[in-house]
């Protein structure tokens, strides 16, 4: 009796064993790598690594990575999604990647010096960590790379233009760029200013001196560009260019060609920084408190007008890092990537409702009022730091970004019951676009001329009328 548990043992052991072993080798070395650097996450508030599972077959599909035809991890962009943790050793196991950006994030700790034997980089963005020392001896020769550049991603479209020097092909109220045109503007492709997760952004330079923002898809050739993704990337396309308001980093153009394959759009440059580097960013110049009202009403107003078009323009993204400010601090609304994040059997009528963006800009308002980043190893998540202000437990004024001074308190209770109602567990209980635009110009007092951008673009102007 006992030999036969004994053997049902060693059967199960075994068994578990292979399990293991197979799941163990279902991944290859780099994305055992990347689960190596997953582990070193203590916190990912965002949940941005969740389908980032070791029973994968490969790490090509998981958020943040972009891979080779064959397999081969060239691209890992991992910006902005308040990680904290240090940078393992192990990502010096991706031999063959290219672009490597954690910018703004919560990283601790060294530099691995083992990025140093990576000779496929070419890019590497690490600002906005708490990261100690220096880069390592062997990466030198990366400070004349884009990390060093300004990292603001948009400017205003202020220089003197006249859109009848663009040498392009307007169509349906934009501009169809030829890839040429848009190579020379941005110095050969070479004039990164920023990435995401599934594209990059370049700043560009038109004869005519107009400024713009050029976004391209990391997909490099056809065959990684699925028919689900065209239509996506064309229906963005046409409905972003539907819309025009000046609360909005609109859309200026479009280009696409098959061979070398490529997907951009071109909208407005704006320069003066992200409204997350502008409260989260020491180095940053800090937002006084009418400042950050006026950015509120902006951006309020702006997802007002989208809501109220025929066919509302939805807005999936809406935090912090998607809201650039002009030179006078009006709020430009981005909505510049590809839809990298939509499941392939994900569409258009699964975008976020209206309560939903009404629950977001809630969230957007409590990160302006307390200038909290959305989690932090102290008091966990914003949001469940702020309960007890909320709630009245604590005295509201607690919650105030310490670094304003003269915040009215009236403001800050008005603020408090607002948002209160906004992120209701209950839908119903939450106000309407409509509702929660009234409130918030009773309480600040700023209307929709006060909130927009004081030196608007003439060229925008002037290229409406001309494909009018």
């Amino acid at each position: 009796m006992g030999t036969r548990r004994r053997r049902v043992l060693a059967v199960s052991l075994l068994f578990w064993f292979l399990m293991g072993f197979q799941l163990c080798a279902s991944l290859n070395r780099e994305g055992a790598a990347l689960l190596k650097f997953k582990e070193a996450i203590d916190a990912d508030p965002y949940s941005a690594l969740k389908n980032w599972d070791e029973g994968s077959m490969s790490p090509c599909s998981w958020f943040g990575v972009e891979c080779s035809d064959d397999g081969l991890v060239l691209t890992l962009i991992l910006r902005n999604n308040s990680f904290y943790g240090i940078i393992p050793i192990e990502i010096g196991d991706l031999q063959d990647i290219k672009m490597l950006d954690l910018g703004y994030n919560n990283f601790s700790g060294p530099i691995p010096s083992e990025l140093q034997n990576i000779l496929s980089l070419e890019f590497l963005f690490l600002k906005g960590n708490g990261l100690s020392g220096g880069l390592p001896v062997g990466l030198n020769w990366l400070n004349r790379l884009p990390t060093a550049r300004k990292t603001s991603t948009v400017v205003p479209l202020s220089a003197p233009t006249s859109s009848r020097q663009l040498q392009t092909t307007a169509m349906k109220g934009i501009t169809l760029f030829r890839r040429s045109e848009l190579e020379t503007a941005c110095e050969g492709f070479s004039n990164i200013i920023g990435t995401q997760p599934g594209f990059t952004l370049y700043k560009g330079t038109l004869p005519c001196g107009a400024e713009i923002a050029v976004v391209s898809t990391a997909v490099a050739y056809a065959g990684g560009w699925s028919d689900i993704a065209e239509a996506r990337y064309m229906n963005k396309v046409e409905a972003l260019s539907k819309v025009n308001h000046k609360n909005l980093m609109n859309l200026v153009g479009y280009c696409e060609d098959e061979k070398p394959f490529i997907r951009m759009m071109v909208f407005e440059y704006v320069s003066n920084g992200s409204l997350f580097e502008r409260l989260h960013v020491k180095e940053a110049e800090p937002l006084e408190w009418q400042s950050r009202l006026r950015i509120a009403m902006g951006v309020l107003y702006c997802l007002g007008y989208r809501h109220q078009q025929n066919v509302p323009v939805t807005l999936r993204n809406l935090n912090s890092s998607c809201i650039y400010l002009t030179e006078d601090n009006a709020a430009k609304v981005s909505d510049i990537s590809f839809g990298i994040g939509k499941k392939e059997d994900e569409d258009d009528s699964d975008a976020p409702d209206e309560y939903s963006t009404v629950y977001k800009f809630a969230l957007l308002l409590l990160e302006m009022i307390s200038g909290r980043c959305p989690y932090s190893d102290d008091d966990g998540l914003r949001i469940l730091w702020a309960h007890r202000y909320l709630n009245g437990v604590s005295p509201v004024m607690g919650m105030v970004d310490p670094t304003l001074n003269s915040v009215p308190e009236e403001h800050v209770k008005a603020f408090s019951e607002l948002i209160r109602l906004c992120i209701s567990e209950d839908r119903r209980q939450r106000p309407t676009m409509a509702e929660l635009t009234k409130r918030m110009q009773e309480i600040t007092g700023i209307t929709q001329d006060q909130a927009i951008p004081r030196n608007s673009a003439l060229w925008w102007a002037e290229l409406e009328i001309i494909t009018a």
